[in-house]
C-alpha cells in the first residue's frame, strides 16, 4: 500500500494539469482590420469634395496607444482647371473639369481616453500619408472659339493629418467606428494648356471630414 508522503508528491505532480486553463482576454487581442468610407471637403482648389474608401488596419501598443495604417483610393472632380489657369471661358457653358483619382497609403498613432473594458472607445491621434494622384487631360471650348488642352502633372502628395473620434464595440469582436479628420495636403500640380501654354500650379490646399468603419478584431 502506497504511503501517505507518495501519494501527496502524486498529487501535487498532477495539479498543474488539473488546473483550468484561462479563457482568451479581451485585451490580448492586440490586431484589427477593416474597411472604411470616407469624405473629406476642400475649398474648390483643386476639388470641393474628395470621397474614397479603403482598409485599415489597427495593433494596440497597450491600453492606451494604438498604431493605425490605412490603404485607401479617392476619386474625385478636379474643379474647373481651365479657369484656374486664367482661360476665357463661356460663363453660361457648364464648367469642364478633369476626374482624378488616387491611391493613399497612411499610418498614424491614436491616444484613447477610455477605459479598457468600455465598449465605446474615445480617440485622438495624428498621422502621415502619401498619395499618389493621376489626372487625365480636360479639353473643351474657349470663349474666343479655340478649344484648351489642358495636361496635370502631380507628383506624390504628402499629408499631415490630425483626427479623433469614437470605437463602439459590436458583441465580442466586431466594432464601428466614427471619425473626424482634418489634413494638410503638400502638393506639387502643374496645370498646362497645350493650345497656349499658359500654366497654373497647386503647392498645398486644405480638407476636412470623416469617415465611417466597420471591423473584426483578432
Amino acid at each position: 500500500m502506497p504511503s501517505r508522503f507518495s501519494l501527496c508528491k502524486a498529487a501535487l505532480g498532477c495539479a498543474p494539469f488539473l488546473v483550468p486553463l484561462p479563457a482568451e482576454a479581451d485585451d490580448e487581442r492586440r490586431i484589427d482590420a477593416g474597411a472604411r468610407l470616407a469624405v473629406t471637403l476642400a475649398a474648390g482648389v483643386p476639388a470641393n469634395d474628395i470621397p474614397g474608401y479603403g482598409i485599415f488596419g489597427l495593433y494596440r501598443l497597450n491600453d492606451e496607444w494604438t498604431l493605425g495604417v490605412g490603404l485607401d483610393r479617392t476619386e474625385y472632380d478636379y474643379e474647373n482647371p481651365a479657369k484656374l489657369i486664367g482661360i476665357p471661358l463661356d460663363p453660361a457653358a457648364e464648367a469642364i473639369d478633369a476626374k482624378a483619382e488616387g491611391t493613399v497609403l497612411s499610418a498614424w498613432v491614436e491616444r484613447s481616453f477610455s477605459a479598457p473594458q468600455s465598449r465605446t472607445e474615445w480617440f485622438l491621434g495624428a498621422g502621415l500619408g502619401a498619395a499618389s494622384v493621376d489626372v487625365p487631360n480636360a479639353t473643351g471650348p474657349t470663349l474666343t472659339g479655340g478649344t484648351f488642352d489642358i495636361r496635370t502633372e502631380a507628383d506624390t502628395e504628402i499629408i499631415v493629418s490630425v483626427l479623433g473620434g469614437v470605437r463602439r464595440k459590436l458583441g465580442e469582436r466586431w466594432f464601428v467606428e466614427f471619425t473626424l479628420r482634418a489634413d494638410q495636403h503638400f502638393a506639387d500640380w502643374t496645370s498646362t494648356d497645350q493650345v497656349s501654354g499658359d500654366s497654373t500650379t497647386i503647392d498645398e490646399y486644405f480638407a476636412y471630414g470623416g469617415s465611417v468603419g466597420f471591423g473584426y478584431r483578432f
